[in-house]
């Protein structure tokens, strides 16, 4: 048991961690596009887009969250 514990937490970190690179680079985009096109300072940097990632259903909507952003840009701003 405490060996399919260890893959179950070594997975989950994993997983955890493929929330934060992408959310590293696509969460301050998302963020700072809006605060942009709302005309606020933007003020969303990269280990901001890190702490989002690490949030399990938050952090996977990332790719979605920017490709609905870029595409909304090229209609709106």
């Amino acid at each position: 048991m405490g060996k399919t514990l260890g893959i179950f937490g070594i997975g989950f970190l994993v997983f955890l961690v493929l929330g934060a690179i992408p959310g590293a680079f696509l969460w301050p985009y998302t963020l700072n596009t809006w605060l942009h096109f709302l005309n606020k300072p933007e003020s969303i940097v990269w280990y901001h887009g890190v702490i989002i990632g690490f949030i399990p259903v938050l952090g996977q909507f990332t790719i979605p969250a920017a490709i609905i952003t870029w595409i909304l840009m090229l209609f709106i701003a």
